[in-house]
C-alpha cells in the first residue's frame, strides 16, 4: 500500500482573470497564458498522486513522475521566454521562479520519497522520515503557491482585473485537498499500528530460532508497544465523523497482537524452556498457540491492509482529466 501527500496546489487557488473593459483584454490573456503551463504542470502532478495512490507498481509510479518533470521543464521553458507585460516585470519573474522550484521539487524531494519506499517498512524510524519527506515537500509547494498568488494578484489590481471563479481549477483543487486530507489521517492510523510490528517481528523470530530469553523479551516489548498503538488509535476520530472502518481494523490487529502476547505468548516461553522434556500435550498445546496465531493475524492483517486500500480508493478517486 502507497501513501503520498498532496502535490503542488493551485496557483491563486484555481482563479482565472477576466477583463473588466476592453482596455485589459491583454492582461487576462497574459496571466491565463501563464495559469495555462501551471494547469498543465499540475495535472500531470495529479497523475502521479493518483497512481501513487492506487498502484504499488514503483517503475510506474517513478514514470508518472519523470512525465511531470518533463512537463514542468517545458511550461517553465515557455514562461521564462515570455516578455514582460509592458513595463510589469512582477508576475512573469515570480512565476519563472516557481516553476524552477516545483522542478527541483519533483526532481530532488519526489525522488527522495520515491527512493525511502523501498526501505520504509523496515523500521518505524523509516516510516517516519518517509512520512516527513513528504511533508516537507508540501511545505515547500505551498511556499511557491503562495508566492505566485501574491504575485498574481499583484497584477491584477494594478491592472484592475477581476477574479472570476473557474471551475476546472476548482476541481482540482478540491482533489488535491482530498488527497491531503486523506493522507493526514492514514499516516496516523499507519504510524501507530506500525509501532507494534518490529515487537512482533522479534518476537516470530525468537519463536523460529527456539530462543526462550529473546522471545521474552520480544514477548514484554510487544505489550508495551500495544499500550502505545492502542492509545494512539484510541485517539484517532473516524474519518470526517462517520468512518472508522480503517481505524478499527487498525485496533482490531494491535488488540490481537497485545493479548497473544499477554496469554497465549506467556505459556509458549514456559514451554520453551522446557522444550526438551516435552510431552505430547506439551506439542500438541504449543503447536496449538502457533496455529492460533498464523491464523487470526494473516486474517486480521489482510482485513486491515485492504481495509487501507479501500479507505484510499474511497476518499482519493482515481484521477481522470
Amino acid at each position: 500500500m502507497r501513501f503520498f501527500t498532496l502535490a503542488t496546489a493551485v496557483l491563486a487557488a484555481g482563479l482565472s482573470f477576466t477583463a473588466s473593459a476592453q482596455v485589459f483584454t491583454d492582461p487576462g490573456a497574459y496571466n491565463n497564458a501563464i495559469i495555462a503551463e501551471q494547469r498543465a504542470m499540475l495535472k500531470k502532478n495529479l497523475r502521479y498522486i493518483s497512481k501513487s495512490a492506487h498502484s504499488d507498481n514503483e517503475k510506474k509510479i517513478d514514470a508518472k513522475r519523470l512525465d511531470l518533470i518533463k512537463q514542468t521543464e517545458a511550461s517553465l521553458n515557455k514562461v521564462a521566454k515570455m516578455p514582460a507585460f509592458e513595463d510589469d516585470k512582477g508576475f512573469k519573474e515570480q512565476a519563472t521562479e516557481a516553476f524552477y522550484q516545483l522542478l527541483k521539487i519533483y526532481s530532488e524531494d519526489y525522488k527522495a520519497v520515491d527512493m525511502l519506499a523501498a526501505t520504509r517498512t523496515a523500521t518505524i524510524e523509516n516510516m517516519e522520515q518517509y512520512f516527513r519527506l513528504q511533508e516537507i515537500a508540501e511545505a515547500k509547494l505551498q511556499v511557491v503557491n503562495d508566492s505566485v498568488d501574491a504575485a498574481q494578484r499583484r497584477f491584477a489590481k494594478r491592472h484592475k482585473m477581476t477574479f472570476s471563479e473557474d471551475p476546472e481549477g476548482k476541481r482540482l483543487a478540491n482533489y488535491m485537498r482530498q488527497v491531503s486530507e486523506v493522507n493526514t489521517y492514514q499516516h496516523k492510523v499507519y504510524l501507530a499500528q506500525f509501532r507494534v510490528e518490529k515487537a512482533n517481528a522479534r518476537l516470530t523470530d525468537a519463536l523460529n530460532s527456539q530462543n526462550a530469553e529473546a522471545f521474552e523479551q520480544a514477548r514484554l516489548q510487544l505489550i508495551e508497544d500495544t499500550k502505545a498503538a492502542t492509545a494512539g488509535l484510541t485517539a484517532i476520530t473516524p474519518f470526517r465523523g462517520k468512518d472508522a472502518q480503517y481505524r478499527d481494523a487498525a485496533r482490531n490487529l494491535v488488540k490481537f497482537y497485545a493479548a497473544f502476547a499477554a496469554n497465549q505468548a506467556a505459556q509458549m516461553k514456559v514451554l520453551m524452556e522446557r522444550k526438551d522434556s516435552f510431552t505430547k500435550a506439551d506439542a500438541d498445546k504449543f503447536n496449538g498457540f502457533i496455529s492460533l496465531y498464523n491464523s487470526q493475524n494473516q486474517k486480521l492483517s489482510t482485513a486491515y491492509n485492504q481495509a487501507g486500500n479501500n479507505f484510499q480508493a474511497t476518499y482519493i478517486p482515481v484521477f481522470n482529466d
